[in-house]
């Protein structure tokens, strides 16, 4: 079922059940977190956020299999079929984006760990209006304790718990990268918002050759906004950039695992950039 084949009244019910639903699912998680569970609970309640990103498009659109198909979100199960062009782009994505995001994130440090935060100066002035101010500066202030004083770290270090199990902690890592983040954020915020808002804006102009439009902006500026769920610290917002390429890839690939792959590859990726930058004792 394409936007035109739906009328507008059922293009906004749709666009606009998918907003509400996605701020309901984290507002949701959010009060569940404030609630005083003991701590193995606590550490549990991740798990509810996973199910809810992974069954709740399929229940939202029980009505409507047709484009729960369409959209490889169910009906039958929520993991997106397999698809070659899935692993094929993700796989030309990293190649591309991976060596200019290694430099990039190396600069930056270089930048910040030097004292200057005019890179950040526009985060800092919205976070200065919250009550998290200070919470950013504060928080690299703390990790550059470790940064070396190069550009170039002296070093490749992984993170620790990759090398726990004799190596499989990595294994561990990636399943968990995949099905437990990546996967399940892809199925709610590129298969079913972004979508979902696409019936109510459909994309009218291209970028490298690939529809894209309104809906991919709003669906990656809630996604960014979700990762202060988990974590209220304004860096978090920074997740917009790459939601971005994951909506391109979504589009491009007509596969919900090339941005997820993808996704949980920039994960990992991220994870040795740190580890490398900021070396242990």
């Amino acid at each position: 079922m394409t936007p035109s084949e739906l009328s507008p009244a059922e293009a906004r019910q749709i666009a606009r059940t998918a907003i509400l639903a996605t701020f309901g699912l984290y507002l949701g998680y959010a009060g569940l977190r404030a609630l005083p569970w003991p701590p193995l609970v606590a550490d549990s309640l991740g798990l509810v956020l996973v199910a809810g990103f992974y069954f709740l498009p399929g229940v939202l659109l029980r009505k409507r299999p047709a484009l729960a198909e369409r959209w490889q979100i169910g009906p039958e199960v929520p993991v997106p079929p397999w698809s070659r062009a899935g692993w094929t782009w993700a796989l030309w994505a990293a190649l591309a984006v991976f060596p200019a995001f290694a430099l990039l994130t190396w600069w930056f440090y270089a930048q910040v760990c030097q004292g200057d935060f005019s890179l950040l100066s526009p985060v800092l002035a919205v976070e200065s209006w919250t009550p998290g101010a200070g919470g950013l500066e504060e928080f690299l202030t703390r990790q550059c304790r470790r940064w070396t004083g190069e550009f170039w770290p002296r070093g490749l270090y992984v993170p620790a718990s990759w090398v726990e199990y004799y190596g499989f902690g990595f294994v561990r890592d990636a399943a968990i990268g995949v099905f437990a983040i990546a996967l399940p954020e892809e199925v709610f915020h590129r298969g079913y918002l972004m979508s979902a808002l696409e019936q109510r804006w459909p994309p009218t102009r291209k970028l490298f050759g690939v529809p894209f439009g309104l809906a991919a902006v709003i669906s990656s500026t809630l996604f960014a906004l979700g990762h202060l769920v988990t974590m209220p610290n304004a860096a978090r917002l920074a997740t917009f950039f790459p939601a971005l390429a994951f909506a391109w890839l979504w589009r491009r690939s007509g596969s919900l695992w090339a941005p997820a792959l993808f996704h949980a590859a920039s994960n990992l990726l991220m994870d040795l950039l740190l580890a490398s930058t900021f070396p242990p004792p």
